[in-house]
């Protein structure tokens, strides 16, 4: 049935092994196990794509239904408990991990010590498919405005924080900078995230703007990495300002205004009203509004 739900949002056995991580072999095996169990024929080839009959749509409009009513059960018989308890297990991308997961664990366990909390870091993409698998409770995600955004169809998120991205250069180059833009930088060096990744992204579309392809020499994993490659005067970068620690805020140009991305915390519709998961997301919008609060002009230093 998650599967069928998968393939009516997707659209293609593809996307929807993609989702779930396993082969398209086991998806269309799994779908035909499915429609021989209906009785029914419930998917006609359209060209790549595999479409859903009517009956497939019925099937899957039910299923739905049927998985959603699942998780509001337990979180119905979760809610019957004297005090909340159990375990409850949280996905976060890395910096999520040390700002948020990781203080709400702490905190969360000094409110309500029965709660067993397990981190797993993960990317969103992966943070997303871990919840929609049942194998994560909660996921602690990032995402830009111009990002290719994974959908929450059966998910529902709530905001946390906005983060603004920050600029990291020597600091004899700032008066520069401030006066010119970016366009001061057009023969330095540049830092950046992995290739398509949201932070090269930003990169070249703030460039673009500015009129000028960056001259990319580095490619790393992890905002920190980027922050301490910056911090060699190796090169300039673009950066989370949460990733910025106390001792790279003087890279920082302040007074630009470049892109911005959402933290939120995601979960199951169904699982809204189970305690565990309304203690933590209580605790996380608690921490992430301590967070965003710490944030001075476009730099941060909590780090």
């Amino acid at each position: 049935m998650m599967l069928l739900c998968d393939l009516a949002e997707l659209g293609t056995v593809t996307a929807v092994a993609d989702r779930r991580s396993i082969t398209s072999s086991a998806v269309s095996q799994q779908l035909r196990v499915l429609e021989e169990e209906a009785g029914a024929t419930l998917f006609r080839r359209e060209g790549r794509t595999l479409g859903l009959t009517r009956g497939g749509l019925v099937l899957a409009e039910h299923a739905r239904r049927v998985l959603g009513a699942v998780d509001q059960a337990m979180s119905a018989v979760a809610a019957t408990a004297d005090r909340t308890s159990g375990r409850l297990i949280v996905a976060s991308f890395n910096l999520g991990v040390r700002l948020l997961a990781a203080p709400m664990t702490v905190r969360l366990g000094a409110e309500q010590s029965d709660i067993d909390v397990q981190l797993r870091q993960v990317d969103r993409a992966g943070a997303l498919r871990q919840l929609r698998q049942g194998e994560a409770d909660l996921a602690i995600t990032c995402d830009y405005d111009f990002g290719r955004h994974e959908s929450l169809t059966g998910l529902r998120s709530v905001p946390l924080l906005t983060e603004p991205l920050v600029l990291l250069a020597p600091r004899h180059l700032h008066a520069t900078i401030r006066c010119r833009g970016l366009g001061a930088l057009t023969e330095e060096q540049w830092a950046t995230g992995v290739p398509d990744s949201g932070l090269h992204i930003a990169l070249l579309r703030a460039a673009d703007r500015a009129g000028f392809t960056p001259r990319i020499t580095h490619q790393l994993v992890g905002s920190a990495n980027i922050c301490e490659l910056a911090a060699t005067g190796i090169a300039v970068a673009v950066a989370p300002a949460l990733a910025v620690s106390e001792r790279h805020a003087p890279l920082v140009v302040e007074g630009l205004d470049l892109e911005s991305r959402r933290i939120e915390v995601v979960t199951r519709a169904g699982r809204l009203e189970d305690p565990n998961a309304v203690a933590a997301v209580r605790v996380l919008q608690e921490i992430g509004a301590e967070v965003e609060a710490s944030i001075t002009g476009s730099w941060v230093s909590v780090a």
